[in-house]
């Protein structure tokens, strides 16, 4: 499962809806949970799933590294409960007299109503609580909708129910990758796992950084396409009006062809459409790209974040205007390029700029 790593989760950092899927903490086996450590965090109740967390789908034959687990907890006074979806209970209850340890059977997980049942039948709290599991979708979701701690636990197998696999897992991938940017390595993975390219920050950061840039670009090529070709005015258009505008401001002899009406009204009409796309550009890099704590006011970052743009502005006009008079193409076209062209040379301006100084003290 690549997109599990054994560490800890900053839930308290994570969007509200992303928050309800994460772990406290993720481990490779069971027996990788600290009982003495939940003990001494006021744990008394520990729930459990049982396939591919205690031992693999289908099975019946208990490690006895597991067993001298449970044997550990129940020896420090730790309760435990088995939280299982089977649907096999015959199987459950044989596995639940071999292991000495109850089981609840209700509503399938992640409905609420197993956990809920199990801290009504120990008498405590959720915070005493800590539900131990392999699967995002389940056991850690209805423990967050419980207020119940959740481990989660590497599967033991591969082999698994058809829906598990195709559904849940697929899912879980996706969510793994989400949940990293908010992920704590422990030492012993930091030491053996060597990070993939798409797994070192800066890589990740700028293909983040180039999806709010294609965000802003769709404002700012949108925008200016619509008003550089398909705006009326009167009986002409936005960009004849404001290239004679702009040609009469700048230039003491007349226009001679409409490529000059055209070349004239492209800076002007660039202007409010990349101030617009700065300001999404700065929202988003805020917010998701480089994730900045919420305690760094934002006059001085948006002061920073808009002299970056405004010079990454006017290297876009100045690299799209003198290709947009270069290039000998249809007006469309000649627009087309300069406009790529620019984007291209400016996207690296504004990453380098933004990480190394607007958001390199308070980004992570």
């Amino acid at each position: 499962m690549r997109s599990f790593r054994a560490g800890t989760y900053e839930r308290e950092k994570m969007p509200r809806a992303l928050r309800n899927f994460s772990p406290a903490s993720s481990l490779d086996k069971v027996e990788h949970v600290d009982l003495a450590a939940l003990k001494v965090s006021g744990k008394t109740l520990v729930l459990l799933d049982v396939d591919n967390t205690l031992l693999p789908w289908r099975k019946h034959d208990v490690p006895q590294s597991v067993l001298d687990w449970l044997a550990q907890g129940k020896a420090l006074g730790l309760e435990f409960c088995i939280l299982s979806n089977t649907r096999h209970p015959e199987r459950l209850n044989k596995l639940s007299e071999l292991l000495d340890v109850p089981y609840i059977r209700a509503k399938f997980k992640p409905n609420r109503q197993m956990y809920d049942m199990a801290l009504e039948k120990y008498g405590a709290e959720p915070r005493q609580a800590v539900m131990i599991g392999d699967q995002l979708l389940t056991d850690v979701l209805g423990a967050n909708r419980a207020d119940i701690d959740a481990v989660w636990i590497r599967p033991v197998a591969s082999r698994e129910f058809v829906g598990t696999m195709v559904f849940s897992r697929n899912i879980e991938r996706v969510l793994g990758r989400m949940l990293h940017d908010y992920f704590q390595p422990n030492e012993v993975s930091v030491a053996a796992t060597k990070p993939g390219f798409f797994e070192h920050s800066v890589v990740r950061q700028f293909l983040k950084f180039c999806l709010v840039g294609g965000m802003s670009t769709v404002i700012d090529l949108g925008l200016h396409y619509l008003l550089m070709f398909r705006i009326p005015m009167g009986d002409s258009t936005l960009a004849h009006v404001v290239g004679e505008w702009f040609w009469d401001l700048t230039h003491s002899a007349p226009y001679l062809t409409e490529k000059d009406l055209i070349d004239s009204a492209y800076a002007p009409l660039k202007v409010p459409v990349v101030l617009l796309a700065i300001l999404n550009s700065y929202y988003w890099n805020r917010r998701w790209t480089f994730r900045v704590d919420k305690a760094h006011g934002h006059g001085e970052m948006i002061t920073k974040f808009f002299v970056v743009a405004l010079i990454g502005m006017v290297l876009n006009v100045v690299v799209g205007t003198t290709i947009n008079r270069l290039l000998h193409l249809g007006a469309e076209a000649r627009w087309a390029g300069a406009s790529l062209i620019a984007t291209a040379v400016v996207v690296f301006w504004n990453f380098t700029g933004q990480k190394l100084w607007t958001f390199r003290k308070a980004s992570k």
